[in-house]
C-alpha cells in the first residue's frame, strides 16, 4: 500500500462536536413504495406493512408468495387506487414500508479488516433524494459495503430515493450518523483511506490509486464539500473537464469514481444468466 497522504488531520485528533450513530432507523416516516423490484425487495426484507396489487396485474406471483410467507396478505384494488396510494404509476403494485434500518458504522468498519476490497460511500448533505438513490444503485453495483449519511441537512431515505435506487437501498447497508466528520475519523482510525471528490482536487481520479479499503466522500449539490470535511480527507480527487460545464451531477461523478475503484480492486464479474 502507498504511504498515506498528509491531507487529513493526525491520528487521535478527532472531529469536534457531537458524533456517533443516529437512531435505529434511517430518517423518515413510513411511506408508500412502488415499482416491482423495490417492492419485491422490501417485502423480502420484511419491511412491508401493507401490499396492494392492481386488479388484473400479472407477473406478481413471486412477491405474493413472499408476502404470504411473512404473514402479509396482498390486497387487490382498482389500478387507479393503487396509483393514488403510490402517487405515481405504480406498475401494478405498491407497499407501505418502514425505512431501511440504519446500519451500525462500527460493525461496518469491523468488516473492513478482512482480505476483500472494501468501499464505503459518505454523502455530505446531498439534497435531492434521487441523487441518493442513484448513488446507492451504482454503489451496490460495484459491491460497496455501505453508505454513510448525515441525520440532518440531507435528503432522507424515502420513497423517491429508494425508487431511484431500483431497490438497492433495501439491501445496501446505510449508516445514519449525527456528524460526518466524526464518521470519517472513525474510518481513518480503522486505517481506511478517505478520498473527497472536489472540482479543485489535487489529483485526477485516474491517478489517485484508490486503496483497497477506501471511503469516497461526495459533497452536496452546488456547494460540494465544506472545509471541515475537506480536512478529514486524505486526498481530494477531481474529474477532468474539457467542455464548458464546470462540474458533473454528483451521482454521475460518483459513478465514475466507483468504477475506477472497482477497476483497481474488483475482478471480472461472473456472467449473468
Amino acid at each position: 500500500m502507498n504511504p498515506r497522504p498528509t491531507g487529513g488531520p493526525p491520528r487521535g485528533q478527532g472531529a469536534t462536536g457531537r458524533g456517533g450513530p443516529a437512531g435505529g432507523v434511517a430518517a423518515g416516516a413510513r411511506y408508500w413504495l412502488h415499482g416491482r423490484r423495490p417492492v419485491a425487495r422490501a417485502v423480502a426484507a420484511g419491511r412491508a406493512e401493507r401490499l396492494v396489487l392492481a386488479a388484473g396485474a400479472h407477473g406478481l406471483e413471486e412477491v405474493v408468495r413472499t408476502a404470504a410467507a411473512r404473514g402479509l396478505v396482498a390486497e387487490r384494488l382498482p389500478r387507479a387506487e393503487v396509483d393514488r396510494l403510490a402517487g405515481a404509476d405504480a406498475q401494478g403494485c405498491a407497499a407501505l414500508v418502514a425505512p431501511p434500518p440504519s446500519a451500525d458504522l462500527h460493525a461496518l468498519l469491523a468488516r473492513s479488516t478482512g482480505p476483500d476490497p472494501f468501499l464505503l460511500v459518505a454523502c455530505a448533505h446531498i439534497q435531492d433524494p434521487r441523487n441518493i438513490g442513484a448513488i446507492a444503485r451504482t454503489a451496490e453495483a460495484v459491491g460497496a459495503a455501505g453508505l454513510v449519511l448525515p441525520e440532518r441537512r440531507g435528503a432522507p431515505v424515502g420513497a423517491a430515493a429508494e425508487r431511484t435506487s431500483a431497490g438497492a437501498l433495501g439491501s445496501l447497508p446505510c449508516a445514519i450518523v449525527h456528524n460526518l466528520s466524526w464518521a470519517l475519523e472513525r474510518c481513518r482510525d480503522a486505517r481506511m483511506w478517505v478520498y473527497g471528490a472536489a472540482p479543485d482536487g489535487t489529483v485526477e481520479y485516474g491517478s489517485a490509486a484508490f486503496d483497497r479499503r477506501s471511503v469516497l466522500v461526495l459533497g452536496s449539490e452546488g456547494r460540494g464539500l465544506g472545509p471541515e470535511l475537506r480536512r478529514r480527507c486524505d486526498l481530494l480527487v477531481r474529474l477532468p473537464m474539457w467542455g464548458e460545464v464546470e462540474s458533473l451531477n454528483v451521482a454521475v461523478a460518483a459513478g465514475v469514481l466507483f468504477y475506477e475503484w472497482a477497476r483497481l480492486w474488483r475482478g471480472a464479474p461472473a456472467p449473468r444468466r
